[in-house]
């Protein structure tokens, strides 16, 4: 048995705490991986379905339980029969693949093998079956993500489910950052084939947007600069995280209605905040107000400016940071 299964059984006695194996937490849906991204309130119906297997989830058995669950569980809408048999029927057609070096072969594959929902809406259960090959690779699976599960399931949008789930697989690493090609991050977030294919709509639409929910709602802040443009087209950036010193904000906003919090997220849109990491390279509207104001590096203008601000007690997020900033780079700039 794994680490995964361990990790599940730890964390099935948590309220706080899902266990999700890392082929599925840092899955990438493409044609030779994870194909057919399910919808976000079929991946919260599978968190739910892990949470409540717990360390049983690699075993060949039926699970259940009471529909009723799903109106005490914060994050979905009150489902009726037909509800959650459409979301099993996403989450059944989810379709995996396992290449077997170790026994020479290709495993085609899903996540559920079958599902069962009561007609009595008030007292009845819903059972399902995980997939055989599932269970089989998650038994000897040693990778695995230890989820905040009220933040997954207060998310309100898929990419931003999908990007709590890639940070918390790494969030135990020493470097808390890494490089993506764009392509490759939009296969883990699960923008759909022919979908956001200009990098303006996928930063604005998928990257920004699940950001600054997970910001918002988890115990990460997240933060990116692009780090590799070919012919003026964005091919690579870089994500940077951390976890957060005080948690009480994001629990608050977990318990939130989502329309507060899309309000509170919009509203903070709104006020321009200088990036509190890394360079202003490729960063609007930074990089050209260093550009036009300073020659210094655009790593170490950064650096210092942050450094400038914390000894004077400004916040980043300040009304006047910007012109803080350019006032800041004529006052160092070099002959």
């Amino acid at each position: 048995m794994g680490y995964a299964v361990n990790s599940a059984e730890t964390n099935s006695h948590d309220p706080a705490q899902l266990s999700k194996a890392g082929e599925l937490a840092d899955g990438r849906y493409s044609d030779r991986a994870l194909r057919n991204p399910p919808s976000l309130q079929a991946l919260k119906l599978q968190d739910v379905l892990m949470k409540n297997a717990g360390g049983k989830i690699a075993n060949d058995q039926w699970h259940e339980l009471p529909l009723a669950t799903f109106k005490q569980v914060k994050g979905f809408r009150n489902l009726t029969h037909e509800d959650v048999v459409r979301l099993f029927e996403e989450l059944r057609g989810v379709t995996m693949r396992h290449v077997n070096n170790a026994e020479g072969h290709t495993a085609i594959y899903g996540l559920i093998a079958v599902g069962r929902v009561d007609m009595d809406e008030g007292s009845g259960k819903l059972r399902y079956k995980f997939d055989d090959e599932f269970c089989k690779i998650i038994e000897k699976s040693n990778l695995y993500a230890v989820l905040d599960y009220r933040a997954g399931l207060a998310m309100s949008s898929r990419y931003a489910h999908r990007l709590h789930e890639m940070i918390s697989f790494r969030a135990a690493r020493e470097k808390q950052m890494e490089r993506f090609t764009v392509e490759d991050l939009r296969a883990r977030l699960g923008v759909q084939l022919g979908k956001l294919e200009a990098w303006s709509d996928f930063r604005v639409k998928a990257l920004d947007a699940a950001i600054e929910e997970v910001n918002q709602s988890s115990r990460f802040r997240v933060s990116y600069r692009v780090t590799k443009r070919e012919r003026r087209k964005t091919t690579e950036i870089e994500l940077t995280w951390k976890i957060k010193e005080a948690l009480e904000d994001a629990k608050k906003e977990q318990e939130a209605h989502s329309i507060a919090r899309k309000g509170r997220r919009t509203e903070a849109k709104e006020r321009l905040a200088f990036p509190d990491s890394g360079s202003v390279k490729y960063t609007d509207p930074w990089e050209k107000l260093a550009r036009d104001n300073s020659n210094w590096d655009h790593g170490k203008i950064a650096d210092a400016f942050r450094s400038f601000c914390f000894q004077k007690g400004i916040k980043l997020g300040a009304k006047n940071i910007e012109t803080v900033f350019v006032n800041f780079c004529k006052s160092q700039k070099r002959v």
